[in-house]
């Protein structure tokens, strides 16, 4: 199978992310997220943006406003940075991301589904990489909260670490979708191989000064490395 790979946009205004959009149809991704946390989306206006935005293209969107604690671009206020996730689940973004530790994650769930998005439900350790018996216990809890993708997203200190997340990946892709690597520059291999061991997708950049997180490759280049390793034909 075709490794899946999901641009990732932070743009700091609106207007400018229809052509970041259309320069990542262009690259052939194959889902897209928007990084609401870049964005000023105060003004109620920003729903007909966002609806325009996710009707204008065919790609699965993915709405993600991360919270300060967890990689987010800045401290916000937590019933705002909901207020924009369920404003993005009305304009029809396909996935909205909400981090497992997010306070009232229950009702934050519930009025996403109302809207009839599906739901990542994430973790992020910007420390470490813990064992995989504790990564499979997170993951079991981000399907009990309702994931439709469990996300599971830590820090590379070893190159063993890599091992983790891909055993993680290749148990836990058999029970639900799933995408976890390690970020860093010791966690590249999890980036490249996790979609390969049964990762639903892995993160790509648009261009090298776009990238959002620590390791985090450009498509163009995890596509050459895909075609260099034959597996994205």
């Amino acid at each position: 199978m075709k490794p899946k790979i999901c641009v990732s946009i932070a743009a700091e205004k609106l207007s400018s992310l229809p052509a970041m959009i259309q320069k990542a149809e262009e690259a052939e991704a194959d889902l897209i997220e928007i990084r609401l946390d870049y964005l000023n989306m105060e003004a109620r206006k920003s729903i007909g943006i966002l609806k325009d935005l996710a009707n204008n293209t065919e790609v699965p969107m993915i709405a993600t406003n991360r919270r300060y604690e967890e990689g987010g671009r800045k401290p916000q206020n937590e019933d705002s940075r909901i207020q924009t996730l369920i404003w993005a689940a009305q304009a029809g973004f396909e996935y909205v991301d909400i981090e497992l530790e997010a306070p009232g994650i229950e009702s934050i769930i519930d009025n996403v589904r109302n809207c009839g998005s599906k739901l990542i439900i994430s973790y992020h350790n910007f420390r470490d990489t813990p064992s995989v018996q504790e990564m499979k216990e997170i993951i079991l809890s981000e399907l009990r909260a309702g994931a439709d993708i469990c996300k599971i997203v830590t820090t590379a200190q070893s190159v063993k670490d890599n091992v983790k997340c891909l055993l993680l990946v290749n148990e836990m892709s058999k029970l639900t979708r799933i995408v976890a690597f390690a970020m860093g520059r010791l966690g590249l291999i999890s980036r490249i191989l996790s979609p390969i061991f049964g990762g639903y997708f892995t993160f790509a950049s648009l261009t090298e000064n776009m990238k959002t997180a620590p390791g985090q490759f450009t498509i163009d280049e995890l596509r050459m490395l895909y075609e260099r390793l034959g597996v994205y034909q």
